[in-house]
């Protein structure tokens, strides 16, 4: 059996919603990533945009998944734009120096307001 799902379409980017309000610890932050690489992985999507609207309280442990499945979407010369922070997990990612709107800084994420934003911004051109 092929591994492949279609034969005459690609799906370049994969939309994943994380649902835990508060994301903190080993074990929680284990599964997540675990989860996001397997989907990202099955998908063989290029692009990933996460939806972190419902996470309001992102620990240092929480960051973890975003970085690995970031690591992946790079390896794959992909983008990995987040979506819909909440104010509390937006600060955390601004003060670490991990998110960027403007694609030129060399940050580890991208930031969008929502995940059409999200979307969309993957097809824009990188500004000189």
């Amino acid at each position: 059996m092929s591994d492949q799902l279609y034969n005459h379409l690609t799906c370049p980017v994969i939309v994943l919603r994380v649902r835990e309000a508060q994301v903190s610890g080993d074990a929680l932050a284990d599964s997540i990533r675990d989860e996001m690489l397997s989907a990202y992985t099955q998908s063989k999507a290029l692009h990933v945009v996460v939806d972190l609207g419902a996470v309001v309280y992102l620990s240092s442990a929480g960051i973890r998944p975003l970085l690995a499945l970031n690591r992946e979407v790079r390896a794959r010369e992909g983008r990995m734009v987040l979506t819909n922070m909440q104010p509390g997990v937006e600060s955390v990612l601004t003060v670490s120096r991990l998110i960027s709107t403007n694609r030129v800084s060399p940050v580890s994420f991208e930031k969008q307001t929502d995940v059409a934003a999200g979307v969309s911004s993957l097809y824009q051109t990188v500004p000189a």
